[in-house]
């Protein structure tokens, strides 16, 4: 009985590291951040992530924040056009029919 309470302190003496590690890593990262330079797209990979050079690319091989930012916009631009077409198809069918 003992021995399966220490297993279970030990459990949860090992979560309890890992999660202050987590924390800690991620405070130094936020103190202590990398610099990321904007580059343009080399591999079929970044191509396809930047939708041919359209948004930016960090260094990191992410998309930065602006172009994060404008591939947002185009996907709600895109959204939006659909939507509205599919309200105008809606309302011709109902138009016509009846």
């Amino acid at each position: 009985m003992s021995e399966e309470l220490s297993r279970r302190a030990a459990k949860k003496a090992q979560k309890q590291r890992e999660k202050e590690r987590i924390r800690v890593e991620k405070a130094y990262a936020k103190a202590h951040p990398t610099p990321i330079t904007v580059v343009s797209p080399e591999t079929r990979e970044e191509m396809r992530l930047t939708r041919k050079g359209r948004y930016e690319l960090g260094s990191d091989g992410k998309l930065t924040p602006n172009g994060k930012s404008k591939r947002l916009t185009h996907r709600y631009n895109v959204t939006i056009i659909i939507l509205l077409l599919l309200i105008i198809a809606t309302y011709a069918y109902f138009f016509f029919v009846h």
